[in-house]
């Protein structure tokens, strides 16, 4: 497989990575949340994998520094314009769009570059992101022009009100997950994007988490271990 791509470096995103496997089977990027970074969540690898999985994980930084905070980084500014994102007019929406298409296309790079190097397929390929990463993991699948192996929003939200047009995206398996008491992006959040994804007839599966909060919690592990090797 060769995807015959210039890369320039600059269009990559960093970011460390674990791998129990010379010759992975599977990539599994990893997108953190707002004001989090890739060192730090790159810790959820080792105790979700799976031997049999086979599975090379990257987690990778979001590319711009939150401003006075040099560990923690955004896949898009929550402040355009310094509103607030809930209350962004027209003028800030346009600048929220243009940061999440920049976000989009950078990790759509890197997990070509990835995938040429390993020397798998998209559909090897899963995202798992968290929060604000798991807008952009949704974003990222609606905008590839290739099935994924399957993506994974845990804690986030779909900000995609439009039809999907996209058949990969339709046939891709989904995952998405939230808990009942998480107070950084409340429930009707969750409850938005499972009626989006039942609308848009995608194939998915959904689990409430009752307890939880704005976290990943060993409940949301096991059932993610569950999705990936019913999805290998």
């Amino acid at each position: 497989m060769n995807y015959h791509i210039n890369i320039c470096m600059h269009s990559m995103l960093e970011g460390p990575s674990f791998s129990r496997h010379d010759n992975p089977k599977k990539l599994i990027i990893m997108l953190h949340g707002y004001g989090d970074n890739a060192s730090n969540f790159i810790n959820l690898a080792k105790p979700m994998d799976q031997e049999e999985w086979s599975a090379h994980y990257i987690a990778l930084n979001a590319p711009k520094n939150i401003p006075n905070y040099p560990e923690g980084y955004e896949w898009f500014n929550i402040y355009p314009n310094g509103i607030y994102i809930s209350e962004a007019g027209s003028k800030e929406i346009i600048i929220i769009k243009k940061e999440v298409m920049n976000s989009v296309l950078k990790i759509q790079e890197t997990i070509k570059y990835h995938l040429n190097k390993l020397k798998l397929t998209f559909t090897d390929c899963i995202i798992i992101g968290f929060s604000q990463g798991a807008i952009i993991a949704f974003e990222v699948g609606n905008y590839l022009q290739v099935q994924l192996g399957g993506l994974a929003i845990l804690s986030g939200r779909i900000i995609n009100k439009e039809k999907i047009t996209n058949s990969n995206l339709l046939k891709t398996p989904i995952f998405i997950s939230h808990g009942t008491h998480d107070d950084v992006l409340p429930i009707k959040n969750f409850e938005y994007s499972v009626e989006y994804l039942k609308e848009n007839k995608c194939n998915f599966e959904y689990h409430l988490l009752n307890g939880d909060t704005h976290t990943i919690s060993q409940n949301t592990i096991n059932l993610l271990q569950k999705f990936i090797k019913k999805n290998l």
